[in-house]
């Protein structure tokens, strides 16, 4: 069972998280706006402070975007709703760029 304060930690470290990465949850919004769906591949690649450099990717499934849409719930950022009740995705902005 997940212990409830645990829920309220996890919620108070993505809002760090965003406040240290401000550009990281916009770039999802964009991402999602753009019709991110199954079968949608992301590219990942970290640079060690070293200078090494590892690459990986993914091909999203529906679990996936799930996964994502809950935290992004948590975050505060979800999709809201219109008039009848249909979600739409928060708007995104125009520079996506999430290099700090």
């Amino acid at each position: 069972m997940i212990n409830p304060m645990d829920l309220f930690k996890v919620k108070g470290l993505l809002g760090e998280f965003g406040t240290n990465h401000p550009k990281f949850f916009p770039f999802l919004q964009a991402v999602a706006q753009a019709g991110a769906k199954e079968g949608t591949i992301v590219e990942m690649t970290v640079t060690t402070p070293e200078g090494t450099k590892m690459e990986t990717n993914l091909r999203m499934s529906q679990s996936d975007l799930e996964l994502i849409h809950l935290i992004r719930e948590m975050a505060g950022q979800g999709d809201k709703k219109d008039k009848d009740g249909n979600a739409e995705a928060a708007d995104a902005p125009a520079d996506t760029n999430t290099q700090e």
